[in-house]
């Protein structure tokens, strides 16, 4: 399962808290953006279950620096090359 974790983050200890999502490895973080708006940082997890992106979004939540976090729970993917199908009604 993919989650996405958008968090709102202290300019001075945003390096703590690149270090935290990066000590989750390689097999749980796919991507990690920088970016300006409302969130500084948007983060890309894998989890194997919920149990498991549960404890990764506690983690972050506590981590120092990290004033604010939303999740999105990808429940779909489109992948490339296959056709969008919209919904009629």
């Amino acid at each position: 399962m993919l989650v996405f974790a958008l968090l709102t983050v202290s300019q001075n200890k945003l390096n703590n808290v690149l270090e935290k999502i990066r000590g989750f490895g390689k097999q749980r973080v796919n991507k990690v953006h920088l970016v300006y708006g409302e969130y500084d940082v948007i983060a890309e997890l894998k989890a194997n279950n919920p149990d498991m992106s549960a404890e990764m979004l506690r983690i972050l939540k506590e981590t120092d620096g990290v004033k604010g976090l939303k999740t999105y729970v990808v429940s779909d993917q489109l992948k490339e090359g296959k056709p969008i199908e919209l919904l009629t009604f």
